[in-house]
């Protein structure tokens, strides 16, 4: 289970500290901060620091706020009358806690059917056509795909999402691959999801062999240089996921 704490981020000091007394009283240690942007930028590249999850307070709710949380990896919550009802939950989701006062509801047996069926596929890279195009691809095979678009995103989109696998890629701003696989590895709610990682860097003409030495060792289940070969990568998904239109007969593949 990863450390009981937590950030709370709001310029409204008096809120800050209610909240965080409630939070302290479910054995939560809070950090609190003032300045937001500032504080997730900094713990964006801060390691020892960058696992805390942050939740930023506002009472702003148009979409260049909410983006700009989440690109540096903090949680929108907009200030209301019932914020605690809101954050109660978020609470539970983030730190895995195992009492039932701060759990989000239990997923019932149809719905986990439902998500086994349809697999989710998260895609981190800064390149939108290059995350359109394995989308519209792996729609084909039954496949949902979720798109994020820098490290930090896709971090707390793994979260939250629980998909099931990752494509990550290697050069992206607010984190690079091998920080985010190992902040992936690192978390017990994502340790265990495949992350196959995409990366244009080569040596020269070839491969960077060392470079996928040290993600196989962060854990990476599999390394690809870009352009990428499509069916090649399809089968390596393959391994870790089961596509919902190959096994009913709707697509058929030309290699095992």
């Amino acid at each position: 289970m990863p450390d009981k704490r937590v950030m709370i981020v709001d310029d409204d000091r008096a809120l800050v500290q209610a909240l965080r007394k409630r939070i302290e009283s479910l054995g939560i240690e809070v950090i609190t901060a003032h300045d937001g942007m500032t504080v997730c930028a900094a713990l964006a590249h801060d390691r020892k620091l960058a696992p805390i999850p942050v939740i930023m307070l506002t009472g702003k709710s148009d979409q260049s706020t909410i983006r700009r949380c989440e690109e540096l990896g903090a949680f929108y919550l907009q200030k209301s009358a019932d914020v605690w009802d809101r954050l109660n939950p978020l609470l539970g989701e983030l730190l895995e806690l195992k009492d039932q006062a701060v759990n989000p509801t239990p997923v019932t047996a149809t719905e986990k059917k439902t998500d086994t069926t349809i697999p989710k596929i998260l895609v981190i890279d800064d390149d939108p056509d290059i995350s359109k195009a394995i989308k519209i691809r792996l729609k084909a095979y039954g496949v949902d795909v979720i798109r994020a678009f820098n490290g930090m995103q896709g971090y707390w989109a793994a979260l939250k999402e629980n998909p099931s696998a990752i494509i990550c890629d290697f050069n992206m701003p607010e984190g690079p691959g091998n920080y985010i696989l190992g902040r992936l590895k690192s978390h017990s709610m994502t340790k265990n999801i495949p992350v196959i990682i995409l990366t244009g860097r080569t040596v020269g003409t070839t491969k960077d062999y060392s470079l996928e030495r040290e993600l196989l060792l962060l854990g990476a289940a599999k390394y690809f240089t870009k352009p990428l070969d499509f069916d090649e990568f399809l089968g390596e998904l393959r391994k870790h996921v089961e596509f919902p239109a190959i096994s009913a007969g709707l697509g058929v593949l030309s290699h095992t």
